[in-house]
């Protein structure tokens, strides 16, 4: 899996690992490392609601001041210039769990940069 985000001069960079899955008439994008998530009534609809929740997350916890906290409390680890997923996550965990309620999650990952 690929969680990182990434602080640098240019702002900071991240990249996640979400979760697609079908619940009922709907299917969901989930990031359980950040605890976003979109749906919508196609697979594309449900990648582009969380498109906008995860600009919406970053823009406002930065804008906020927050987004460090808020990651320490979700149990990222930080350090000078990036920060380490949650160990505490077990991806397995939540595809198993979603598998059991609604089917075998497919995953992509989405790219998002905040300028500084």
């Amino acid at each position: 899996m690929t969680n990182r985000i990434n602080k640098g001069k240019r702002g900071i960079e991240v990249e996640l690992d979400v979760m697609l899955v079908k619940e009922g008439d709907f299917w969901v994008a989930l990031a359980p490392a950040l605890r976003v998530t979109g749906y919508g009534k196609t697979p594309a609809e449900a990648k582009k609601s969380f498109a906008v929740e995860a600009d919406i997350f970053f823009e406002e916890t930065a804008k906020r001041g927050t987004l460090e906290k808020l990651l320490i409390e979700y149990g990222w680890v930080l350090s000078k210039d990036n920060f380490q997923p949650p160990t505490g996550v077990d991806q397995a965990s939540v595809v198993n769990l979603l598998h059991a309620q609604a089917g075998k999650p497919t995953f992509f990952t989405r790219k998002v940069a905040i300028p500084a």
